[in-house]
């Protein structure tokens, strides 16, 4: 079983997708990761910085997903990993560092494709809760269950400027409108794979709702499929 939950910046999809994991008994594969993996790897092991990052050749790509070197975990204890020739580098990946190389090489069709396999391999191996921007639009568009989660702006800044004061950064309300609002029009403009609402996606607008409530929507729509 595939369920993917899409959705744009910060309207909560990576703690909801691992609280329905859990609640189900499956596993979570954070999308993310792997790309802000592919992007740590790039400037660390490939020697790249942010001003070559966009000119990143496939096979420097290839080379950080290979599958005898990248290996991605998950339990519901100790939540996701990710390994580098059996190197814990999860810490490193949630660095602003990562934020800004990740921004560049995600658009890059290539990589998109790259990191996609490595996806399709891993939900080959495990019933899945897949959260990302494009996971049921394109990465698994026949998943068993679709969700696109949102919320309005001004609460998702909200949640964006918390989670970056938990890093150390500061940022006004309207700074952070103005980051999640940009986020936005990048997810949603670019030419390959673009944010948008999977085909038979279920919608929810959890601008009022907790996670626990959210969850249980979920689980909600995902038992009246399945009756």
């Amino acid at each position: 079983m595939v369920i993917t939950i899409d959705g744009p910046c910060a309207s909560g999809k990576s703690t909801v997708a691992q609280m329905l994991a859990r609640t189900l008994g499956i596993y979570y594969l954070n999308t993310g990761a792997l790309y802000r993996a592919v992007a740590y790897l790039l400037v660390t092991h490939c020697g790249y910085s942010e001003n070559t990052l966009k000119e990143v050749t496939e096979e420097n790509v290839r080379l950080c997903v290979n599958h005898d070197f990248l290996r991605y975990e998950y339990d519901a204890v100790h939540g996701w990993k990710v390994f580098y020739h059996n190197e814990n580098i999860t810490t490193y990946l949630k660095d602003c560092a990562v934020d800004r190389s990740v921004a560049l090489i995600s658009p890059i069709p290539f990589v998109r494709k790259l990191v996609t396999e490595v996806q399709h391999r891993i939900a080959a191996e495990h019933d899945a809760v897949i959260e990302g921007r494009d996971s049921g639009s394109v990465v698994f568009p026949h998943a068993n269950h679709k969700f696109f989660l949102t919320a309005l702006l001004q609460v998702r800044a909200q949640r964006w400027q918390q989670d970056q004061e938990k890093r150390g950064h500061v940022f006004t309300l309207q700074e952070a409108e103005k980051a999640v609002e940009e986020r936005d029009s990048k997810d949603a403009s670019r030419t390959f794979c673009p944010l948008l609402i999977a085909q038979g996606a279920q919608v929810i607008d959890n601008s009022a709702l907790s996670l626990d409530q959210t969850v249980d929507a979920m689980i909600s729509f995902i038992q009246k499929k399945v009756v």
